[in-house]
């Protein structure tokens, strides 16, 4: 037997005949085939492609922690 991987780039899924299928690519479930968008999880309990897609937050939020402030003066 012959098994596909799921398309999405972090999945460690196969997929079956009930795979989903969008611009000619497999993905094991709707999550993938739509990248994560709103940080759905995979359909598989153990696969942590979900997490992987979505950005850190915690390094967003240093990155604004470090910024100035917009209420600093603009220099002469």
């Amino acid at each position: 037997m012959n098994e596909r991987r799921c398309a999405c780039a972090n999945c460690s899924c196969t997929v079956d005949e009930n795979a989903r299928m969008q611009n000619d690519k497999a993905y094991c479930c709707e999550a993938c085939a739509s990248g994560h968008r709103n940080g759905e999880p995979c359909r598989m309990s153990d696969c942590k492609c979900g997490e992987a897609a979505q950005p850190n937050e915690n390094k967003v939020d240093n990155a604004l922690d470090e910024t100035f402030p917009a209420s600093d003066p603009i220099s002469p």
